[in-house]
């Protein structure tokens, strides 16, 4: 029931990653939080966004995703890297395959609003975790946590595709409030990390590229005429209010952090 990437693995990195320097700063706010810890696991590790700067640290870290098309995207690129293969497998975040206690620290960057058992899903991350490890949840990143032409793009979509129908946004957790909510009521204890907030320069033109083009999560459940109708009266909207798409915007973006020890 959950939602794999395997159709986004040939663009994910290109239309989620992050820009220079800033996935050094999300990897430092990591090790400054979970320590010394012995062995990590990333949830959704997906094309190693947040796994490979702490890969190429030398951090024992696991990455389990169900798209073994995102996994092949990370493999190749610790090896353009020339670092060790990683540890990566193919998982289903309700159903890991370990056994307990045997990680330090659990990571979960904006994977959950995907899984709709995702309780389940904290639970089994709960069950793998040694004591007096920590659950690290994540979210932001250029295209939400921010402002700007694609952050106002995609929310201005997500209402036209709201009022014709389109259904609710996320299958699984809402914000990040109400994982950490769960996680407390496991019997953790939350600590919000100092976030990392960039500026970038983007064009409505490229927002409006990326949403036709169908490249997020959310307009693949979409029926078709809902999306082609919201995407039509999108681009309509943001040509009439900025005539020169072309032309650059300010963007302010950010990534949050908040560890839950047990």
């Amino acid at each position: 029931m959950s939602i794999a990437f395997d159709r986004a693995a040939g663009y994910y990195d290109e239309s989620r990653g992050f820009p220079p320097g800033v996935e050094e700063l999300v990897a430092d706010r990591i090790e400054e939080a979970v320590g010394p810890a012995r062995r990590l696991l990333e949830v959704g590790a997906g094309t190693g966004r947040i796994a490979l700067p702490l890969h190429r640290r030398g951090r024992q870290i696991v990455g389990a995703d169900l798209s073994r098309l995102m996994l092949e995207r990370y493999r190749a690129k610790a090896a353009a890297a020339a670092l060790p293969p990683p540890a990566v497998l193919q998982a289903d975040a309700t159903r890991l395959p370990f056994g307990d206690a045997g990680f330090g620290a659990v990571l979960e960057v904006h994977v959950l609003h995907l899984v709709p058992d995702w309780e389940l899903a904290l639970a089994e991350a709960r069950r793998v975790l040694a004591p007096g490890g920590m659950i690290v949840i994540g979210r932001g990143g250029s295209h939400r946590g921010g402002d700007g032409p694609r952050a106002e793009t995609l929310g201005r979509f997500d209402e036209l595709a709201r009022v014709l129908g389109g259904g609710p946004r996320r299958i699984g957790a809402g914000d990040d409030a109400q994982k950490i909510e769960a996680l407390v009521a496991l019997g953790g204890t939350p600590r919000s990390l100092e976030p990392v907030a960039w500026e970038e320069q983007e064009t409505y033109a490229q927002a409006l590229e990326a949403v036709e083009g169908r490249i997020y999560s959310y307009t693949w459940r979409l029926p078709d005429e809902v999306f082609h109708t919201a995407a039509r009266q999108l681009r309509a909207e943001v040509q009439a209010a900025h005539p020169d798409l072309d032309r650059p915007s300010p963007a302010s973006h950010g990534f949050t952090l908040t560890a839950v020890r047990f």
